[in-house]
């Protein structure tokens, strides 16, 4: 006698089942995570920035340069973080006078004048018995999700501070590149009057004016509805870490492509443009009676070897090339060789332990500078 074969009813009834208990195995799967995710940010709450300690004096090449113990342990303590912090998330800010715009992000105060700069009224006046130095660069210079005592510029005028009469005027502007550089170098060297211009070179000042460093970002979008998506990241931990995860998975096997790849291969003609810009800067600092620029690539992330590296050492060779004097980073890629520098999973700018290293390199070579012994304290 042959089974009787299950109705359609019957089999639409064992669908429906199935299907329920998939919807409550990911519902309580997901609140499982969101549970976690709580206990984990309770246990691993975010720590206040660190308050701002002396600059170390500038060491010798050879040497290691000191970082704080405190300051390590704070940076390191970020990455054990799964879940933005509250108190990190981006929140307005009184806006002080001279300023376009203040809110604050990663704890940390930002001010943008009209320019972008984060400066609030005009440039200090110049002062003859003053060295001064002009920083130009992107928001690695700007120092965006740092404190502005946290930067590299402020870092390396504390610590040359000790022995000379010297100030940093820092030019820097989130998302500016290198024909951005050559426009800010010409209308600023009249005005400030600088005794030196450093180029604190980023990788994707490589990129044309107004080009994101991500070609590709929303590639192989998460297959669910763009209005239940944003909902579940911004009222979710567990949303907002799946949405991380699943990027960054995406990153590392190259679905979503950044811009290293492009570069290298001088997609758009990128290095003869960089090259030409840094030419073209070097020409007008020496035009209006300056030393030759002074340019020092920064990466966060120093992978020694690493396509990172190799677009370093090509920004090296283009300031080279351009008469530029080159603080080189060779030393810096072999020591700190897969350190993590950044501040966050959040934000992947330098931390403070990185600024602290570039502020070291940058005065060390600064206080052998002939010009600058005349303004020994």
């Amino acid at each position: 006698m042959q089974d009787e074969k299950p109705s359609s009813a019957n089999r639409l009834k064992s669908l429906l089942i199935n299907l329920l208990l998939i919807l409550c195995s990911l519902g309580l799967s997901f609140a499982a995570l969101e549970l976690f995710l709580w206990a984990w940010g309770g246990t691993h709450a975010a720590q206040p920035a660190p308050r701002a300690v002396a600059a170390p004096a500038p060491a010798s090449p050879d040497s290691d340069i000191p970082i704080p113990p405190d300051v390590r342990a704070l940076a390191e303590s970020r990455y054990k973080l799964l879940t933005l912090p509250d108190e990190w998330k981006r929140a307005p800010a009184p806006v002080p006078a001279g300023a376009a715009e203040a809110y604050y992000w990663h704890g940390a105060l930002h001010v943008r004048n009209a320019e972008s700069m984060r400066l609030a009224g005009p440039f200090p006046q110049r002062r003859s018995d003053t060295y001064r130095v002009m920083v130009v660069g992107d928001s690695l210079t700007y120092g965006f999700g740092l404190a502005e005592q946290w930067r590299f510029s402020s870092l390396a005028e504390q610590s040359l501070g000790r022995q000379f009469r010297i100030e940093f005027l820092n030019l820097g502007v989130a998302g500016a590149q290198s024909e951005d550089m050559l426009l800010f170098v010409r209308k600023y060297l009249p005005v400030l009057q600088p005794n030196l211009v450093i180029y604190a070179v980023c990788h994707n000042d490589f990129l044309p004016t107004g080009v994101g460093q991500y070609a590709t970002q929303a590639a192989y979008p998460f297959p669910l509805p763009d209005g239940i998506k944003s909902f579940l990241i911004r009222n979710t931990r567990t949303g907002a870490f799946l949405d991380e995860t699943y990027d960054t998975a995406l990153r590392r096997f190259h679905l979503r492509a950044d811009f290293y790849d492009d570069i290298l291969a001088d997609f758009g003609g990128y290095q003869k443009r960089f090259a030409r810009d840094v030419q073209e800067i070097n020409t007008s600092v020496q035009a209006a009676g300056l030393p030759p620029l002074v340019g020092i690539v920064l990466d966060q992330f120093p992978a020694y070897g690493s396509r990172g590296y190799q677009i370093t050492m090509v920004a090296e060779a283009a300031l080279r090339q351009a008469g530029a004097a080159v603080i080189p980073t060779e030393d810096f890629y072999r020591r700190y060789n897969g350190q993590s520098l950044y501040i966050s999973r959040w934000e992947g700018h330098p931390n403070e332990v990185a600024n602290i290293i570039w502020a070291n390199m940058i005065a060390g070579v600064l206080s052998r500078r002939e010009d600058l012994q005349a303004f020994r304290k």
